[in-house]
């Protein structure tokens, strides 16, 4: 099944739009899972969410430099946290950075217990492109997937309000206490 969603933004005096498509992993050979996981048991990966969101915007050159931020909160345990790529942990917030970056996640939990695994993720601008550590949020949408029984089903995309952060400041700034969440 695929779920798509646009999320119109504007920033920089430019417009642009979000293009987010949600499918469930019919394949995670194809998806390259066995790059994460050498000894893939394919049919348990098959199934969870794969989000892309792509951009298109007006803006152009270090106009165009914008950055993806990613929280995701578990039902099963309560936890909220960053999920920034290994290389970014600890030194930027960013599950991508970037001109024009494309957002790409596929989770995969066949191991975790039943429960909802929702991601509210972040287009965001640092708004002197490199030279602070200052990140205003531009546009923001969830998805995800709910597990019972090992077998999971995706979430539907929606458009979420990106001001104040939707409510995970508190969570950005536990984990990235040298950076500011305006």
């Amino acid at each position: 099944m695929r779920r798509e969603l646009s999320v119109p933004f504007e920033t920089r005096g430019q417009r642009g739009l979000i293009n987010v498509r949600v499918l469930a992993n019919d394949d995670p050979w194809a998806s390259g899972h066995q790059l994460i996981v050498p000894d893939l048991d394919a049919e348990t990966f098959r199934g969870f969410p794969i989000c892309t969101a792509t951009l298109r915007y007006h803006g152009q050159g270090l106009n165009a430099v914008m950055g993806w931020i990613q929280v995701v909160a578990r039902s099963f345990d309560s936890s909220s946290t960053v999920d920034a790529l290994p290389y970014f942990a600890g030194a930027a917030p960013f599950s991508s950075y970037g001109h024009l970056p494309t957002f790409f996640d596929a989770p995969a939990n066949p191991d975790h217990p039943d429960g909802v695994w929702t991601a509210t993720t972040f287009l965001t601008v640092v708004p002197d492109v490199l030279r602070t550590r200052e990140v205003v949020p531009v546009a923001a949408f969830t998805w995800g997937y709910r597990l019972v029984g090992g077998h999971p089903s995706t979430l539907d995309p929606e458009r979420r309000d990106h001001t104040n952060w939707s409510g995970h400041r508190a969570v950005l700034e536990r984990d990235y206490p040298e950076w500011t969440f305006s």
